[in-house]
């Protein structure tokens, strides 16, 4: 049941007047609102250039951080600006001061840019254990592994290809049992799922804006629990606390958050970011709501027509997977009908914002039913 009326949102997607949109788990449209933001920065750069951009980073961007750390409940002093989710996890598995032997836990339902920077660590001797299991038992099998010896747990809150969503609270209490740090990729989760970093209990969260947080690629938040990473992996010209002093000869490290940041971010497509999440903050509750009202909806409407559907029902968050053979193919197909949806994984993904309704999802699985006959 439909408790908040989010149709003026959707008449800010031109998308939806010509597509059955379902596929914000992988890019999802901008509203008219961000991408206006966006483009009254560009414009401001375009007729007066530096004094622009002057007038907008003048305090170091803490209102954008202040306007993030509400969101996912942090303070403005751990929120850093990344470009994509693959530099924040880099940044952070390349900052921690792991050693030789030390041990990190991720599995086999990750995205590729969530595991692959712990690759490059084995190389200084640092060990990976890749646990491997299906979705309905994910959440389990990692909480079973996390052991003394483990140093850093790395998970997604939502996964990419199979939709099941991850008690991240449970998994960091018998982290910080054990003493292990824990790091979430909630690029899948972010703007669909409410996130509230302290009651999840987790070290660093990091998301990028163009998935369910409906902004342009290039913006991105990072969250460092304060008093970790004090001295970042990598050093950039605003890496240094004098920074505005443009002396090559004099170097002192940054405490905030811009140390994280290296050089000059992406300001345009973080203000979009940010005009986004502020429209999203105070609905919060009500979002997370519908977008597993929507999902509950397209399982059942799936297993209606007996499909079989690969995300469990108790434990799913945006993104539903029905199983099919030649999910391209089938992709194609209902493109086809102007319904965009993605092939992961075992099948078709359909991934549903709160602005969806859920006869677009039942025009989705009809069309999955009938490309397979």
């Amino acid at each position: 049941m439909l408790l908040v009326d989010f149709s003026e949102f959707r008449e800010e997607i031109p998308a939806v007047k010509e597509f059955v949109y379902l596929n914000h788990a992988a890019v999802s449209p901008t509203p008219i609102f961000a991408l206006m933001e966006s483009f009254r920065y560009i414009y401001g750069i375009s007729s007066k250039g530096s004094l622009h951009a002057n007038v907008i980073e003048n305090d170091d961007l803490l209102s954008l951080r202040e306007t993030v750390s509400k969101f996912i409940n942090s303070s403005p002093n751990e929120i850093s600006f990344v470009p994509n989710t693959s530099y924040g996890i880099n940044m952070i598995v390349h900052g921690l001061r792991l050693n030789r032997g030390d041990l990190i836990l991720t599995n086999n339902l990750e995205f590729p840019a969530t595991v692959y920077p712990l690759y490059k660590l084995t190389q200084r001797g640092i060990k990976v254990k890749m646990i491997k299991s299906g979705p309905a038992e994910l959440e389990s099998s990692i909480y079973n592994e996390i052991t003394d010896d483990v140093k850093l747990v790395v998970i997604s809150h939502v996964s990419f290809n199979t939709g099941v969503k991850l008690n991240v609270k449970r998994i960091a209490e018998k982290a910080k049992r054990v003493g292990s740090l824990v790091l979430v990729d909630s690029i899948q989760s972010a703007g669909a799922m409410k996130i509230d970093v302290k009651e999840m209990n987790v070290d660093f969260l990091v998301s990028g804006g163009y998935k369910w947080l409906m902004s342009p690629q290039g913006s991105g938040f990072m969250f460092v629990r304060e008093g970790l990473i004090e001295d970042p992996p990598f050093y950039g010209w605003k890496t240094s606390s004098s920074f505005m002093d443009f002396d090559p000869e004099r170097f002192s490290l940054e405490k905030g958050p811009r140390r994280f940041e290296i050089g000059t971010v992406d300001v345009s497509s973080n203000l979009a970011l940010c005009k986004v999440i502020e429209r999203l903050t105070p609905l919060r509750e009500d979002v997370e709501r519908r977008i597993l009202e929507l999902s509950a909806h397209a399982i059942d409407e799936a297993e209606d027509k007996g499909l079989e559907v690969v995300t469990p029902k108790e434990a799913r968050a945006g993104i539903v997977v029905v199983k099919v053979n030649e999910p391209k193919k089938i992709a194609e197909k209902l493109l086809a009908r102007k319904i965009v949806v993605s092939p992961r994984g075992a099948g078709i993904r359909i991934s549903s914002h709160f602005y969806n309704t859920e006869e677009e999802i039942s025009k989705a699985i009809s069309g999955i039913r009938e490309a397979l006959t």
